[in-house]
């Protein structure tokens, strides 16, 4: 059975153009005007009841071999059965034709005409094809007829590029490697399957500021300028930019490759871009340059391990010399002292009425230098020891260790009439010795550096946070500059004189020693003339390693 001309059936001039191709068909087939007449009679009735009652009708003409003969055989195919409206037009068409056939289908109805060609044999396969031969290139008939046909050559050729449309999608999906085309204007347009699932979401232009949230924040800048120089000069782009995966989050190393599209005039219609997964070449190249700086860091470290050797053998000799220091300052520097002490003693009992006042001040002034000296030796040994002492831990209650120096402090805080409120402090794991020179050491700073005419007021509390307690202890004396706050934690560091306030400068040197010692840290704000806050940071019930 071989298809020769087709008719969509749309209106009544489609039922005219049914009419006149069957005419012409059958004529061309050998039959008498008589039955030309009958059949496309036939077929007219079948296509107006179609058009009247159906939907998206078409009439279907075909020279049909069965049995050793040739029939004449129209289809008229439709998506709804229409003889249920009109079923006289398939009796009269049968009266007309005889061999009238209706075939109910799951989606529509086809009503099929058969009329055998007594002159069947004269036509050869060679006979039919010039028969279809002849629709193919037949002159309209009409006007309508014309516009029909150019209409259904370009339905046609939508339909090819459907075709061809969806075949290259078809393909572009199935690379490995991500697609896009942009219109000059840098509107994007296609996006292959590769490119929609990396990205998640596609900008609808080509512009720096849509990719922002794309390309690393490293790589974006020179994405921005390649992108801008690419559209100026109207050459390619190629570069190396690493780009976010939607599903992972993580930035993936792509070669980005943007060509452009030329007419025969050379002049650029639209851009087509790629994008090649380089991330396992460059993790490759990442590793052979950290190879290469490893052997480089390695030379180095060697060079640094032979001079640390040497500043070893230096610590160790300083190491050596501290303790000297530390034996001399325990014993021969603090002799001299004692004797100095006591022969001025000695003075002041027994020759205080030879002596004039003048003199009674500079023995005073002597004593009073002397006890300067002791307590720097003091200090100095106090602090030394702690960078050779290994500190045996144990539970110390804070709150016992607080009321024991406020009963030592008592008649400082009496003369200066002080308040010093205690809040719950907790138990942690330390050397009571240190800790309880460190404390000494905040309280007693806290009620010497006072404001005249101000209620001296201390307040020592304490905050747990799990893996840490933190210890403050305010007062509101004369404070000092923020911009010292890291300064006085210094050795010798004092940020007034000896005459307005005594101490060596140490104090807070050594509260800084054994709060590391413990592993923890202290700080320290301030406003001049208001307050000053000391937060002492230890670990909650851990064990110091030293």
């Amino acid at each position: 059975m071989k298809e020769i001309v087709s008719v969509k059936l749309e209106n009544e001039m489609d039922v005219i153009l049914a009419h006149k191709r069957a005419m012409k068909l059958v004529e061309l087939s050998g039959c008498s005007l008589v039955t030309q007449t009958s059949i496309a009679t036939a077929v007219s009735e079948i296509s107006r009841c179609a058009i009247e009652h159906g939907k998206n009708a078409t009439a279907v003409f075909f020279i049909e071999s069965a049995g050793g003969r040739k029939y004449f055989r129209t289809e008229v195919n439709d998506e709804v059965d229409f003889t249920v409206k009109n079923s006289e037009a398939v009796i009269y068409a049968r009266r007309l034709v005889g061999d009238v056939q209706v075939t109910r289908k799951q989606k529509g109805i086809s009503v099929i005409l058969r009329y055998p060609l007594n002159f069947g044999g004269t036509l050869t396969e060679s006979k039919i094809n010039s028969i279809k031969e002849y629709f193919d290139k037949e002159p309209p008939l009409s006007a309508y007829d014309e516009l029909r046909r150019k209409n259904q050559q370009l339905q046609d050729m939508a339909d090819k590029i459907r075709e061809t449309e969806n075949e290259y999608k078809i393909l572009s999906d199935s690379l490995p490697l991500m697609m896009f085309s942009v219109s000059k204007h840098g509107q994007i347009g296609f996006v292959n399957q590769w490119l929609q699932n990396f990205l998640g979401s596609v900008p609808r232009e080509l512009q720096s500021a849509a990719w922002q949230n794309f390309i690393h924040t490293e790589d974006f800048s020179s994405f921005s300028k390649d992108l801008q120089s690419m559209f100026a000069t109207q050459a390619p782009l190629s570069g190396q930019y690493r780009i976010r995966e939607k599903k992972s989050g993580e930035y993936i190393w792509h070669i980005v490759s943007i060509t452009p599209l030329k007419n025969e005039k050379e002049i650029i219609t639209g851009w087509i871009g790629f994008l090649v997964d380089i991330n396992a070449q460059k993790t490759i190249e990442q590793t052979l340059k950290n190879n290469k700086e490893l052997k480089l860091t390695q030379q180095q470290l060697y060079e640094y391990q032979g001079e640390l050797e040497r500043k070893v053998i230096e610590l160790n000799r300083s190491n050596y010399e501290l303790e000297q220091f530390a034996h001399l300052a325990s014993h021969d520097l603090q002799e001299p002292l004692r004797k100095l002490f006591y022969y001025t003693d000695v003075l002041k009992k027994k020759y205080t009425e030879a002596i004039d006042s003048r003199g009674v001040v500079i023995l005073n002034n002597m004593t009073h230098a002397a006890s300067r000296m002791r307590e720097l030796i003091q200090d100095l040994l106090s602090y030394s020891q702690l960078h050779q002492q290994k500190l045996a831990t144990e539970n110390v209650d804070l709150n016992a260790t607080v009321n024991d120096i406020l009963r030592d402090v008592e008649l400082t805080i009496r003369e200066k009439d002080a308040v010093v409120n205690v809040s719950d402090l907790p138990v942690v794991v330390g050397n009571p010795l240190r800790l309880r020179q460190l404390m000494v050491n905040l309280i007693s700073n806290s009620l010497k550096y006072t404001r005249p005419e101000v209620t001296p007021v201390v307040d020592i509390s304490a905050e747990d946070y799990g893996d840490e307690v933190l210890i403050k202890v305010r007062d509101n004396g004369i404070g000092f500059d923020q911009q010292y706050s890291e300064k006085i934690f210094g050795l010798f560091e004092r940020l007034h004189s000896r005459d307005e306030y005594p101490g060596t400068g140490i104090g807070l040197s050594i509260c800084k020693k054994i709060a590391e010692l413990h592993g923890g840290r202290i700080s320290a704000t301030s406003k001049q003339n208001e307050y000053s806050l000391f937060e002492l940071r230890l670990p909650a019930n851990q064990k110091v390693i030293v």
